[in-house]
């Protein structure tokens, strides 16, 4: 498994995994925006040869908010998504980040827990965040 940041090569990629697994994709066009965008971290995982995961967030001052973390479904639970977020606190505490934000879905409990796993506590829901799914936002103090 490598971890490596990502570029625009890697964009029709990353937006089909977003139209599959994200309820409001990004298009292609805000996703190269994004990884242009210099308070931008858009990393992924490459597990020979295969991109099999990504996350992207934005820095806000010293705060980050995690905007995606998608794994491939033949890759989850695996630990990409660790590595991932291990990845992304790395640099936080490198960049004096205080707090790392994101929104999960009510119903998405495998992401809860790694969350949980990784310190993030509840704040607050957002109810019909995602359609008819809510949403709850988790933020890890550093």
């Amino acid at each position: 498994m490598n971890i490596e940041e990502l570029n625009l090569k890697d964009v029709k990629e990353i937006a089909a995994m977003e139209s599959k697994y994200i309820y409001y994709p990004y298009s292609e066009s805000v996703l190269c925006e994004i990884l242009k965008n210099p308070n931008c971290l858009a990393l992924k995982v490459v597990e020979d040869g295969v991109l099999a995961g990504y996350i992207s967030g934005q820095f806000v001052i010293d705060e980050f908010n995690i905007n995606n973390v998608v794994i491939k479904e033949a890759y989850r639970r695996k630990g990409y998504a660790s590595a991932l977020l291990s990845e992304v606190i790395k640099e936080c505490q490198k960049q004096k980040i205080k707090k790392l934000y994101l929104e999960v879905a009510t119903t998405n409990e495998a992401a809860q827990q790694l969350y949980a796993k990784f310190g993030f506590k509840f704040s607050y829901e957002r109810k019909k965040y995602y359609g008819d799914q809510s949403a709850l936002v988790l933020i890890k103090s550093l």
